[in-house]
């Protein structure tokens, strides 16, 4: 096709354009750059077309083309152009985003410049590509940048170069001086340098910007442990404990206070606030060790009263993990039901029915009773719970409850907040599900929260209802229980 004919279908594209018949248009712009690839304008209708109707990667196709064509012929204004409606639906061009910046500089843009430099290195941080990450951080510091000692600061840190990553980031803190993210690495920089006050003194600056700052709070605590402040670093251990259990972050809360309790193995509070996070996340076992070795610990530090108060709890809290029933209500009638042997059972007890009494609160309808074993034995320095303590945290919360109405303790319960309609939505919810525990347990909250409210009465007594008859279809379905004569030991139930 000639260069007349070219211009012609050309003239022709914009004209339906112009008139609104956009399909017929792309169609005749296909046709043109298909005739005549160089052609700049059909290019650029192609690409507004293209974006226009979504198709993002056809459209960059033809930005992409025009870019740097004008980039490789030195028309930088034009190429920027093109480069700017890149990044406009693509920010992840790198590449682009290079040629950008360079423009920027030979056209004395330094901000936008700067500005690149400064995505281009966050981008290579991001992929943990140090060295590039590196290069253009530099490049956005000689413009000036202040922002870019930060990454300079976090590529450091990730190299493990602890000093010049403290330098780096200094240099932001001294002007940005709320900068949280640069502090807290700042701080745990100092730490990794053996500069414990130091690391005190920033991860303090980031607590008065964000009082409840955990991260703040555990570096703290790291730095004062360290610094063998024994005495300032329980404070802020508790603390810090406190804002996790507020921010049910608890499995981090696990992890934080195993970490200290292994490093001051003798402080009973470090225990105890261990403790609560167990029983927020209703690992009995767990929790009644840890109050057993607080209290010991106590009694040696002749602190008698807290060290019985710890014992106590970890006796309470033991007789709840044995499974043992409260006592029988006369209005509820007694039925037996006989458990099959537990995995691990004696070797001279194989092959056995052993009869147990339980509370019919499982909705787990394979998991067998275990015989009770010493909390001590089962470690806390796992890292991970054991599965079985996991799966019968419902039956050890509810146990809970029905054995300390009389007693004010702190447990999962007593968390629970909302309104009685909330509360009562959620109970319907696990009524529908068949988890009859649950609802027993969140009706319970309300009958507390509404003594006189008789629908509840209802309700918590057809939970129990159901829950007993799900318990006996549990019994019936395993093939290892055999019956047994109404003579003989009974399950109890027991509810207002």
């Amino acid at each position: 096709m000639s260069e007349e004919e070219l211009q012609k279908l050309l003239e022709a594209a914009n004209s339906v354009l112009q008139k609104g018949d956009k399909a017929k248009a792309l169609s005749l712009y296909e046709e043109i750059v298909i005739k005549d690839p160089n052609n700049a304008e059909a290019h650029m209708r192609l690409a507004d077309l293209y974006a226009e109707k979504g198709l993002k990667e056809k459209a960059l196709t033809e930005l992409l083309l025009l870019g740097n064509a004008y980039y490789e012929s030195r028309l930088f204004k034009n190429a920027l152009k093109y480069f700017q409606k890149v990044l406009e639906l693509d920010s992840l061009q790198i590449e682009v985003r290079v040629k950008a910046a360079e423009i920027y500089v030979n056209e004395d843009m330094e901000r936008e410049a700067k500005l690149e430099y400064l995505a281009i290195a966050e981008h290579f941080l991001s992929a943990n590509e140090l060295n590039r990450a590196e290069e253009y951080a530099k490049k956005a510091i000689e413009l000036k940048s202040l922002e870019a000692h930060y990454i300079m600061g976090l590529i450091y840190f990730n190299r493990g170069m602890f000093r010049e990553a403290a330098v780096s980031l200094e240099i932001l803190t001294k002007i940005k001086v709320n900068h949280v993210g640069a502090l807290l690495h700042l701080g745990h920089s100092h730490v990794n340098s053996g500069k414990f006050a130091e690391a005190a003194a920033v991860f303090e600056r980031v607590l008065k910007a964000e009082p409840d700052s955990i991260e703040a709070l555990k570096g703290l605590t790291d730095s004062f442990v360290r610094k063998g402040s024994a005495a300032e670093a329980t404070g802020i251990y508790i603390q810090t404990i406190d804002a996790m259990l507020k921010a049910r972050v608890l499995s981090d809360a696990i992890e934080f206070g195993l970490e200290f309790v292994k490093g001051s193995p003798t402080n009973p509070e470090g225990h105890i606030k261990l403790a609560q996070v167990y029983e927020a996340k209703s690992m009995t076992k767990e929790a009644a060790a840890a109050y057993k070795l607080a209290g010991n610990y106590y009694l040696k530090q002749r602190a008698e009263t807290k060290g019985k108060e710890a014992l106590d709890k970890a006796a309470l809290l033991e007789k709840i993990t044995s499974v043992v029933p409260p006592a029988p209500s006369p209005a509820v009638q007694k039925e037996t039901v006989t458990k099959a042997p537990p995995a691990g059972f004696g070797q001279k007890e194989a092959g056995k029915a052993k009869e147990i009494i339980i509370e019919r609160t499982s909705v787990f309808p394979k998991q067998q009773i275990k015989a009770k074993t010493d909390p001590l034995i089962q470690s806390f320095i796992n890292d991970t719970a054991d599965k079985s303590t996991i799966e019968k945290k419902e039956t050890a919360e509810f146990s809970a409850i029905l054995k300390t109405e009389a007693k004010e303790e702190t447990g999962p319960l007593q968390e629970i907040k909302g309104e009685i309609d909330e509360l009562f939505a959620l109970s319907d919810k696990h009524m529908k599900d068949g988890f009859y525990e649950k609802a027993i347990e969140l009706y319970r909250v309300i009958l507390k929260k509404e003594s006189r409210n008789n629908i509840v009465r209802q309700k918590l007594h057809q939970a129990y209802l159901l829950l007993a008859q799900q318990e006996e279809e549990i019994v019936v379905a395993n093939e290892d229980v055999k019956k047994i004569s109404s003579k003989e030991k009974k399950n109890k139930i027991s509810y207002l």
